[in-house]
């Protein structure tokens, strides 16, 4: 080998722990991002799922007063016939 190929090869190695370890940085911020765009997601499909069922839960309570006098009325004539 030529010396500027070993000089090349020697400077390459030397710098090679510092690409990696920057390397390594680089994928771990990549995946700490990749976590906080899924969690992102997840919570706003809950929180969105949350805000439905409560919509819908506040919209269907309803009271309703019915006059029952009537069918117990018929009911009870039904009962003293029956006797």
């Amino acid at each position: 080998m030529s010396q500027k190929k070993v000089d090349n090869y020697r400077a390459g190695k030397y710098g090679r722990s510092k690409a990696a370890r920057k390397e390594r940085i680089i994928d771990k911020l990549e995946i700490l991002a990749w976590i906080a765009i899924c969690v992102a997601m997840v919570g706003w499909i809950g929180f969105s799922a949350y805000a439905k069922i409560e919509a819908k839960e506040a919209s269907t309570v309803t009271e309703t007063v019915m006059d029952t006098s009537a069918i117990d009325n018929y009911v009870s004539g039904l009962s003293s016939d029956a006797e």
